[in-house]
């Protein structure tokens, strides 16, 4: 029987030598003439029952491909491998995306309108299901495409495209809105699509995506109304504020149910620094001169009070009361000179047991995400 060579990557047959290597033409991978060699099968081989291909290789060097491409900016080939990489895994959803969106980003160059809004209808198509094929389970993974999928939606609205325009009867025509109205619609099918996730994976970055999308529309989508948008926007805010707070509880909760021991010791510490601050507290009121400057304060006014009440021809007697509330507020100041050392020696031991406290409430309330 004739010797054939099959691709290990693909199961391709399709091998051309070219420059001392074979090269895969479905997939591109390039073998040595000596790996070649241990490629070569003879004949049909049988093979019954279930058979397991796992394909998870050729699927990642799919994924490398269309990665590299899609950051060069080249669509087609961009294209060609997110479908590969759909063909072997239907429900991946960066291919279910990016597959399509090689597309759109080629079509705007491309002066045919309806050619491109049939284009357009395929990318939403496929936005419309990634909420289906969204699983919950790699929330984390998924975080990231989704993340990168948005960008890339943005990216696709503020790029340059082809439009027709025409002065007719001193007027100008142009189909640009049509356009603009392709990329609206990709933003409410997005939104929709991440409301629908929301559902089942409830997660802060989907809310404040929901917001990013929303503004877009508001900002550059040229709306007549732009209240509903709005509505859904302030919705999202709200919620994804609540989540926030419900999960960073959740997390710091989590954390001390495993660190009893800390958090115990941390309380009782706490407990032990209040008891201090209190002791600071009452032994700054009680600086020896202090009680003194609080007669005279209640002195001075006191002076002030029959000040007010003198009648206002009687100028002789209130000179005399006023000169009495300058000599108590002079008495006052001079009490406080002496005494403002051993006053800020008491608040540096209350300000110093308050840093603690609060040290330790720092400890107890800080966010334990984990990264």
């Amino acid at each position: 029987m004739m010797k054939q060579l099959t691709c290990e990557m693909c199961g391709g047959t399709d091998l051309i030598k070219d420059g001392g290597v074979f090269v895969c033409q479905t997939c591109g991978c390039k073998y040595s003439v000596e790996e070649a060699k241990k490629m070569m099968i003879e004949g049909t081989v049988e093979v019954q029952g279930t058979v397991q291909v796992d394909n998870s290789a050729l699927v990642e060097k799919y994924l490398q491909n269309a990665r590299r491409a899609k950051a060069k900016e080249d669509w087609e080939e961009t294209e060609k491998y997110y479908n590969l990489v759909e063909q072997n895994e239907p429900d991946n959803i960066e291919a279910i995306f990016y597959s399509a969106y090689g597309k759109a980003r080629l079509s705007l160059i491309d002066p045919d309108i309806y050619k491109r809004e049939q284009i357009f209808n395929v990318l939403n198509n496929c936005v419309s299901i990634i909420d289906d094929r969204y699983n919950a389970e790699k929330s984390r993974e998924m975080e990231g495409i989704i993340t990168e999928i948005s960008d890339d939606i943005d990216r696709l609205r503020a790029s340059d495209y082809v439009f027709h325009q025409e002065l007719v009867n001193g007027r100008i025509l142009t189909d640009k809105y049509r356009t603009v109205k392709l990329f609206n619609r990709l933003h409410v099918n997005f939104i929709e699509t991440l409301e629908n996730i929301t559902k089942i994976d409830k997660q802060v970055y989907l809310y404040d995506l929901i917001k990013k999308h929303c503004d877009l529309l508001v900002k550059y989508g040229e709306l007549e109304n732009d209240s509903i948008l709005r509505r859904i926007r302030d919705e999202a805010s709200s919620a994804g504020e609540k989540l926030a707070v419900q999960q960073r509880k959740e997390r710091i909760e989590a954390y001390w149910a495993e660190h009893e021991e800390e958090k115990k010791t941390l309380e009782n510490e706490k407990a032990q620094l209040e008891s201090q601050l209190e002791e600071a507290e009452r032994e700054k009121e009680n600086v020896p001169g202090m009680e003194d400057i609080k007669a005279l304060e209640e002195r001075k006014k006191g002076l002030e009070d029959e000040v007010d009440r003198i009648a206002f021809f009687k100028i002789r007697e209130k000179k005399a009361k006023e000169q009495e509330i300058e000599d108590v507020r002079t008495r006052i100041y001079e009490m406080k000179e002496s005494i403002a050392p051993a006053v800020r020696e008491a608040q540096d031991r209350v300000y110093a047991v308050r840093r603690k406290i609060a040290d330790i409430t720092r400890e107890l309330t800080k966010d334990r995400r984990q990264e």
